[in-house]
C-alpha cells in the first residue's frame, strides 16, 4: 500500500507556518535526545522543519525495532565536502551489535526513506549505527 503522507505533509505545513508550534516540537526533541551544539542543530532543523517529523517517527521506530539500543546524541555534521547532515548516533551492546543491530537500523532507514524523499531531506538525515558499548 502506497503512503502519500497526507498527515505528515499537513503537519509540516503547520510547522512551517507556526513558529511557536515549531519551538514546542523542538523542545520535545531536546527532551528525547541529547544534542551537541544545540543552537546549530536548532537552526538547521528550523530551515528543514520536516526533520521534526522525521525525528518523531525515528523515536517510534527505534522503540519498536531496537529497544535494546540507546541514542547517544544528535549532532550536525558540517563537513565542507558534503551537504550538512543531522546525525543521530545510536549504540548497542556488543552482542546486539553483531547480532542484528545493523539490520534493524537498515529496516528503520528503509521505512524512513520514502518520507525523507517526500520532504526532500534524503541527504539531510542519517542514523549513525557504528557505536558499540560493553556494559
Amino acid at each position: 500500500m502506497d503512503n502519500d503522507f497526507n498527515e505528515e505533509l499537513e503537519f509540516l505545513n503547520k510547522l512551517n507556518e507556526d513558529n511557536e508550534l515549531f519551538e514546542r516540537e523542538f523542545e520535545i526533541i531536546k527532551n528525547r535526545y541529547p544534542i551537541k551544539d544545540c543552537s546549530k542543530v536548532h537552526d538547521f532543523i528550523s530551515k528543514n522543519r520536516g526533520l521534526i517529523i522525521i525525528l518523531n517517527k525515528t523515536t517510534e521506530l527505534l522503540e519498536e525495532y531496537v529497544p535494546y539500543a540507546s541514542c547517544i546524541y544528535i549532532e550536525l555534521d558540517n563537513d565542507p565536502l558534503f551537504t550538512p547532515q543531522l546525525l543521530l548516533f545510536v549504540r548497542a551492546f556488543e552482542q546486539d551489535f553483531g547480532n542484528g543491530f545493523k539490520k534493524d537500523i537498515r529496516r528503520i532507514n528503509n521505512i524512513l526513506d520514502p518520507l525523507l524523499f517526500k520532504f526532500d531531506l534524503a541527504l539531510e538525515f542519517f542514523i549513525f549505527r557504528g557505536m558499540v558499548h560493553n556494559h
